[in-house]
């Protein structure tokens, strides 16, 4: 017997407008596989890639997002780590978009009692994408100084507060009193409002001319001369995201003579040890209340194609999630 949920899909690329709610399989676990009831899915900027075709998708229909806190309904052979009624979340997940998903167990981590399923997928990608930035690929030590952009936002944001929790020192970046505040909220020792102050200036002057030896920067385009110039000899930028031009050119001789690396991350490409350790860090430190979410919105199933909207048109500060 075909048992049917709802999904939120879409069957062409195109604008927010492609997506719908359609009856489609509930999945059956597979071995090694549990079958998630999803509370809440997490909406990241890559969505709106996949959506629009700026990256392919492998088949249409296609349940769109990658987050997911929910609670374990069913689990298949040699499943060890979950049982049914485990509270988990989860990135990296193809089609969370919908009432139910089927999950290798590995991907899952246990959401804390004290959070809400919709923080579950909140934190998700946010905080997995921060923490392989700041350790795995920064390799970020205790008492360094690091360089956030866009603090107010769901990674800079989740990075301030791992970053604090590390024991370094936190710039951030904002562009409003609103957002200045949200970073500060977060943890952030300094906070350059750049449309007020001078980005280059700021960092001389709060680190005695000496920049800084960590960057995670979420525009690579708009803001690598600058980095090069804040960046401290032997420094290494993180680029989370280029979404204004995908194809920057690199200042050659500015990163030579800086001795600086300039790192990528990419959380689909990481290799899983690594995301397992990430996982569960971060699952310890919520779990020690050492860590908070930063929702800004959620919107239901029906309201996909405006959760999109306001994602893409930076309406709300913080993570955007739809719930079934």
């Amino acid at each position: 017997m075909v048992i049917k949920m709802k999904a939120v899909v879409y069957q062409k690329y195109g604008g927010p407008e492609v997506l719908e709610i359609i009856e489609v399989e509930k999945p059956n676990p597979q071995p090694g596989e549990v079958i998630v009831k999803v509370g809440a899915s997490g909406i990241n900027p890559v969505d709106t890639y996949f959506r629009s075709g700026i990256r392919p998708v492998d088949h249409f229909p296609y349940i769109p997002h990658f987050d997911l806190g929910g609670s374990i309904v069913d689990v298949g052979e040699n499943v060890t780590k979950w049982k049914v009624g485990d509270r988990v979340w989860g990135t990296n997940i193809k089609g969370t978009a919908a009432e139910y998903v089927s999950v290798p167990e590995e991907k899952l981590f246990p959401l804390a009692s004290h959070l809400s399923e919709e923080d579950g997928a909140a934190l998700s990608m946010a905080f997995m994408t921060a923490y392989l930035a700041l350790f795995d690929r920064a390799q970020l030590k205790r008492g360094e100084t690091v360089l956030i952009y866009g603090a107010a936002g769901a990674v800079g944001n989740a990075a301030v507060q791992l970053a604090k929790q590390h024991g370094a020192n936190v710039i951030a970046t904002a562009s409003s009193p609103e957002k200045a505040k949200i970073a500060s909220d977060a943890g952030a020792d300094e906070v350059i409002l750049y449309t007020e102050t001078n980005v280059v200036d700021a960092v001389k002057e709060r680190t005695d001319n000496q920049g800084v030896p960590v960057i995670l920067d979420m525009s690579l385009s708009e803001n690598m001369e600058t980095d090069f110039e804040v960046l401290s000899n032997g420094g290494r930028i993180v680029a989370i995201g280029s979404p204004k031009n995908n194809t920057p050119t690199l200042p050659w001789r500015l990163l030579n003579m800086k001795n600086a690396a300039l790192l990528g991350v990419l959380l689909f490409t990481t290799p899983s040890e690594q995301l397992i350790n990430a996982g569960e860090n971060i699952s310890n430190l919520f779990a020690e209340k050492k860590l908070f979410t930063h929702i800004a919105k959620v919107f239901d199933f029906k309201e996909a194609s405006e959760a999109h909207v306001a994602l893409e048109s930076k309406k709300y500060n913080g993570n955007i999630l739809i719930k079934p």
